[in-house]
């Protein structure tokens, strides 16, 4: 009776009573609720087809780049979350990560691109999608490689060509994981996955494994975000929304972090512009 009294509920008003709990628990705390955002949002829907166009530009390969400007509290959170929205229900995963000046300076991309694979969201995996993604990716490949009849290092090889040339150990630590997956060696594949998703202090008998050295520098980073945007396509998503915010606070920062993180912010939309990032919408 009570589950029937909520379904007519659900009908009558659209939201389910767990939904509407949640968005006004979120609304009393002063927060942008983590869904109905739909139910909330007033004035954006002329910029639903501009993004859904987007969307679907990037889907298709393209790279893309969207800045929302606005006063504090005037609601930049709330449509950067209902633009995440949108793009989860078109095929995207979506990350979303807080710059700060001590924790997330946008200057260290080796730290952006960390936070990245910890924020990773799909609508498989709700949080944490980083490993799930790996896993889907690489059930792909093998599926493939044996269907195709071809060897699957090859393969893996030529599906991340384009990242092999600006960061060789992508690929390399992906075979590494694979393998200890098949060898059901679980501290292995547990710090190969750290390191690809950017975790430090990861053991050197990992790296030994695989074949790797070193640790996740600003250089690899763009490296490694290709090869993360390439891996999200093959396991079947749309691509990748990147969503920086906070980034305003770049203007209260120390004039020597502030001009680093202006002048890598330039240098990413250039690469952008440039067809580096084919499948990334930054937002």
């Amino acid at each position: 009776m009570g589950r029937h009294n909520d379904a007519q509920r659900t009908h009558r008003h659209g939201l389910s009573p767990v939904r509407r709990r949640n968005i006004l628990s979120a609304l009393r705390r002063g927060t942008v609720p983590a869904d109905g955002l739909d139910q909330l949002a007033v004035g954006l829907d002329y910029l639903a087809p501009v993004i859904d166009d987007e969307l679907t530009s990037v889907a298709a390969g393209a790279g893309m780049f969207k800045a929302i400007r606005g006063e504090y509290g005037s609601g930049k959170t709330f449509a950067s979350r209902w633009i995440e929205q949108r793009a989860m229900e078109a095929g995207f995963a979506v990350a979303e990560v807080q710059i700060s000046e001590t924790d997330t300076p946008l200057h260290k991309l080796e730290t952006v691109y960390r936070r990245t694979t910890e924020e990773l969201r799909t609508t498989a995996s709700p949080t944490r999608a980083f490993r799930d993604v790996l896993d889907a990716w690489l059930a792909t490949v093998d599926m493939d490689a044996e269907t195709a009849g071809r060897d699957r290092d090859e393969l893996i090889e030529e599906r991340l060509g384009s990242v092999a040339q600006v960061a060789p150990v992508f690929p390399l630590a992906l075979r590494g994981y694979l393998r200890a997956v098949e060898e059901d060696n679980t501290e292995i594949a547990d710090g190969l996955a750290a390191w690809l998703g950017g975790q430090g202090n990861v053991s050197s008998t990992v790296k030994r494994y695989a074949g790797i050295k070193g640790e996740l520098d600003k250089f690899t980073a763009t490296g490694f975000l290709r090869g993360l945007i390439e891996v999200l396509r093959g396991a079947g998503q749309s691509g990748l929304l990147l969503v920086l915010d906070e980034v305003e606070t770049l203007q209260r920062m120390r004039t020597d972090t502030r001009e680093k993180s202006l002048n890598a912010l330039r240098q990413w939309l250039d690469e952008i512009s440039n067809d580096r990032y084919p499948g990334l919408y930054l937002l």
